[in-house]
């Protein structure tokens, strides 16, 4: 027995030896005392974890709700990486010293997951080449900050403060970028010049989020405006440099290759797939929702849809749509709406937490989704999550800003963003996940899990009869058919089974896109290997164990129940999910054949 272990039992048997003599159930066994020992030092590895995250990586410490480095960036430097790397190697020792065996079961998926987190920031540093490949990463601070402004999670003059000390050190980071920067794809390369042009004309944005904080203070505005301007000369002198010197020698290759693939499949998503078995799994699931997608077209109007197929029945989807200025007012009555719809069918909890719906500023648009959710930062007390709507800008020509509204916001794809974004869909599955006790749960990226729900989402409302027409309907079929594309084009890209222009062409011909919106969804792709494919694998997996719950409970069945286990289990790995959900089970004495 160690030393440690010596003292702690002697110090349980003190205890234990103040007891009456019969009760047995009161005392520690070793193996228990083990185990306890076991839990507290994976306590203290994770919260060196996080000490390790705050002091290297400042940025990544904020968008986990650790706010002691605020005002600092990230150094983007290959010292920093280093130093980075040998301190998260060094606590992964000390975590695989952990007798795992002892632990309670639930802990032992926390030891997982941290297990995964840390051999997977082991592996990006050591293999991935982010400083010299990646351009974009050098603009995401700006991001940083206007997060930090538009949430509310502590004293606004703090925020405040923070941000402005990290817009002062922007300029810097976009220099390490000068001298990082070797032979990136140039799809990447592209899109940080044009990320670099568009923070550049939209970096106005910025001044509402500090006009209380220098107010009444003429100083303060003087600090503001002078960072801004700095800014802008940076971003400018970025772009330039992007264009001139690193666009002509853009030529690697973003496909990650089987391994890599691989990696993520095994290691962030655990599961226990191959990369061949995943392109064959998503060939599949493409082929399945494109039939999907052609017999609703036919139900719709088979004439039509015998003469032009699903692209005919597409074009004559209604397009009435709110005008631009009362988008935001529609995402909110639909918000409202939904919340209600849910409540009265009382198949999902209710989410307590703020959601915030906003302009999307036009430094973001080259970046995210025209509506994009932001969960709340992971560990922090004050929790508000924001919807980012991306209106046409009031430059844009009258015909412009009506296709944009008729394509985008329309009434049925409105009601299905909100399923997706808001209830039943990601703000629901944010709010449960970050109730967790678990702090290792509530940091740890679980995409299967996050973009599965939010597929789920889309088809429960259609279940529950929140939609209020049938081309919701079609549009959920749209969807799912296009998110097969991209899971079988994202395996095929990153195993080397297709190109990047093979790629390009696929989503033009299947799915009638432009070049333009087809190199777009490349883009995507190349960007976060395996993200794509998380989409149809995370639904498919819900619906599977939903039907084994239904199965196997009968009459006994309760969906909002299921719900809000499956959604309480925070950050981990679905299959681990569907262990924990039967262990559950077992404890509260329901019979699961």
């Amino acid at each position: 027995m160690s030393h440690t272990l010596r003292r702690a039992a002697a110090a349980l048997l003190c205890l234990c030896a103040a007891l009456p003599a019969g009760a047995y159930e009161d005392r520690l066994t070793t193996e228990e005392m083990q185990g306890a020992l076991e839990n507290t030092k994976l306590s203290e590895v994770f919260s060196q974890y996080l000490a390790t995250i705050q002091m290297y990586d400042p940025e990544r410490a904020t968008r986990m709700g650790l706010h002691g480095s605020d005002a600092s960036l990230t150094a983007r430097s290959q010292e920093r990486v280093g130093r980075q790397l040998e301190a998260v190697k060094r606590l992964r020792a000390k975590l695989l010293e952990i007798k795992k065996d002892t632990m309670y079961p639930a802990l032992r998926v926390d030891y997982e997951a941290l297990d995964h987190m840390l051999e997977t920031d082991i592996y990006e540093m050591e293999n991935l080449g982010l400083l010299a490949r990646r351009p974009q990463q050098y603009l995401e601070p700006l991001f940083l900050v206007y997060q930090m402004m538009s949430k509310d999670y502590e004293d606004y003059n703090t925020r405040a403060s923070n941000a402005i000390s990290r817009l002062k050190q922007f300029p810097s980071v976009l220099e390490q970028a000068e001298r990082n920067l070797s032979r990136p794809p140039e799809i990447w390369t592209r899109q940080a010049i044009k990320q670099a042009n568009d923070a550049l004309n939209y970096v106005s944005d910025f001044v509402p989020v500090f006009r209380g904080y220098t107010r009444y203070d003429p100083i303060l505005k003087a600090q503001v405006d002078d960072a801004m301007d700095k800014v802008k000369a940076a971003l400018a002198r970025y772009a330039e440099f992007l264009q001139k010197d690193v666009l002509p020698n853009s030529d690697s290759d973003f496909r990650t290759g089987e391994y890599t693939y691989g990696f993520y499949l095994e290691r962030l998503h655990s599961l226990e797939m191959t990369p061949g078995s995943a392109y064959s799994y998503s060939k599949k699931a493409f082929k399945k929702a494109m039939r999907e997608l052609d017999k609703e077209a036919a139900g719709i109007d088979a004439i039509l849809a015998g003469e032009k197929g699903w692209q005919g029945v597409m074009e004559k989807l209604p397009k009435e749509h709110p005008q631009a200025g009362d988008v935001l007012k529609v995402f909110q009555d639909e918000m409202d709406r939904a919340y209600q719809h849910f409540d009265e069918h009382k198949v999902v909890e209710f989410p307590r937490q703020r959601l915030l719906i906003k302009r999307m500023p036009g430094f973001m648009a080259s970046v995210l989704p025209y509506v994009y959710y932001a969960p709340s930062f992971s560990l922090d007390d004050t929790k508000v999550s924001e919807l980012f709507v991306l209106l046409p800008p009031d430059s844009m020509s009258e015909a412009s800003r009506e296709k944009v509204l008729a394509s985008g916001f329309n009434y049925a794809q409105t009601e299905l963003l909100t399923a997706y974004s808001i209830m039943p869909g990601l703000h629901l599955r944010s709010f449960e996940a970050s109730s967790n006790r678990s702090r290792i749960r509530r940091i740890s990226r679980q995409p299967v899990v996050t973009n599965g729900w939010a597929c789920y989402a889309e088809l429960l409302a259609e279940e529950m009869g929140y939609y209020s027409s049938y081309w919701s309907r079609f549009l959920r079929c749209y969807v799912r058919a296009l998110r097969a594309a991209r899971a079988y084009a994202d395996t095929a890209l990153h195993t080397g089974r297709w190109t990047p222009a093979e790629a390009s062409k696929f989503f033009q011909d299947k799915l009638s896109m432009t070049k333009g919106q087809a190199d777009g969804e490349v883009l995507k792709l190349s960007l976060a290997p395996t993200d794509g494919f998380s989409y149809i694998y995370g639904l498919d997996r819900i619906l599977e164990m939903r039907r084994y719950y239904q199965r196997t409970e009968a009459k006994y069945f309760d969906l909002r129940k299921f719900h809000t286990i499956f959604l309480k289990m925070g950050e981990i790995p679905i299959e681990r999910i569907a262990e924990e959900m039967r262990r559950v089970k077992r404890e509260e004495s329901k019979i699961i054949r």
